[in-house]
């Protein structure tokens, strides 16, 4: 599962979070999860049918000492979302987990007093990470807007457009841009020509 759109159109039902956020607790069957969250058989099918389509769980008959076999669902996915909205800058993206993370001894540790302190003190990490991060958003945010203020002279909105998405996506190269804004290679050329001619005209 790494479609971004599909995952967000997912996670926007506040139902499907709920059985996710059990689900990756521990393997659920529906009946169980109904009970647990308060919500019809039905509606919790309905919800892991469409989740298991799209490949974000997936379920597998299990015998039970209580009874006839049953489903039990679990997820098969793990991902980290990120949104950022700033001036002149909106982008979503998509972290995998690396496949070649590190075992631990965490197992042997069953003091839960400490597991609490260890986890706590990631959390902590993890906010300092945030801010971090946020920081840098802030004054990338900044360039792009100084940069923007000081090309006034381009006044056309596709210029204006196509530098944006130079500066927002400042690894592209020529085939990623007229792809993004749909432009075939030959005009986006003639577009930064445009750019190049005006910028020259300003240091004169």
């Amino acid at each position: 599962m790494n479609d971004i759109d599909t995952i967000l159109s997912i996670v926007e039902n506040p139902t499907r979070r709920r059985i996710l956020q059990a689900l990756v607790r521990e393997p659920h069957y529906p009946l169980q999860l109904s009970k647990e969250l308060g919500i019809s058989q039905q509606a919790v099918m309905k919800n892991l049918e469409i989740m298991e389509k799209e490949g974000l769980i997936s379920g597998k008959k299990e015998n039970s000492n209580k009874g006839p076999e049953r489903i039990v669902y679990r997820p098969t996915s793990e991902f980290t979302i990120t949104i950022d909205m700033r001036n002149g800058m909106f982008r979503t993206r998509m972290i995998l987990p690396r496949s070649d993370n590190l075992e631990t001894d965490d197992k042997k540790n069953v003091n839960l007093d400490e597991m609490r302190a260890n986890i706590s003190m990631l959390d902590e990490r993890i906010k300092d990470l945030d801010l971090m991060r946020s920081e840098f958003i802030d004054q990338r945010d900044r360039m792009i807007q100084r940069f923007m203020e000081n090309a006034s002279e381009v006044t056309d909105y596709e210029l204006r457009t196509l530098l944006y998405d130079m500066l927002d996506e400042p690894d592209w190269g020529a085939s990623e841009i007229s792809e993004n804004l749909r432009l075939n290679e030959g005009l986006i050329s003639d577009m930064l020509d445009q750019i190049s001619l005006i910028f020259a005209k300003e240091k004169e």
